[in-house]
């Protein structure tokens, strides 16, 4: 693997770089601030961060690892019984935070329902919303949520 070349010991901190992250195959990201140079070692299958705080990742499980000037996982992680609605543009939602399999229904307020999804193994579901302007209801298994589409 790539990561091993570079991670044997201490790394020293580049200055301007105050984070260190390490972004797994998953695409998840785990952020540590490099406020005193963490120690960054590795097994033959495990990366290992001791530091101000610890962790340790299954190297099959790390896509790569930078320095940053930035925290990269500043947006907290979605609690098992929490939804986050992303507007990804003025046409589309991503919903976050599903569980697996649940249906997802955006409703006019009135009532009718203009479309349905069902929720991915990730737990999320994209749905496309109307053209007009306006207020919708989002319906899940366990919340219901009003979008304002302006």
């Amino acid at each position: 693997m790539g990561i091993s070349l570079a991670i044997a010991g201490s790394v020293p901190v580049v200055a301007g770089n105050a984070y260190v992250t390490i972004q797994k195959n998953d695409g998840t990201k785990s952020s540590f601030l490099l406020s005193a140079v963490p120690k960054i070692t590795h097994t033959a299958d495990s990366l290992k961060v001791e530091g101000d705080a610890s962790a340790s990742f299954p190297l099959s499980d790390v896509d790569f690892f930078n320095f940053t000037e930035s925290d990269l996982t500043s947006v907290p992680t979605v609690k098992s019984d929490e939804l986050r609605v992303v507007y990804l543009d003025n046409r589309h939602v991503r919903v976050e935070g599903l569980a697996t399999g649940s249906q997802l229904s955006l409703c006019s307020v009135s009532g009718a329902v203009l479309s349905q999804k069902q929720a991915s193994a990730d737990g999320f579901a994209e749905l496309s919303l109307p053209q007009a302007k306006g207020v919708y209801i989002l319906k899940t298994d366990k919340q219901i949520v009003k979008l304002v589409k302006k």
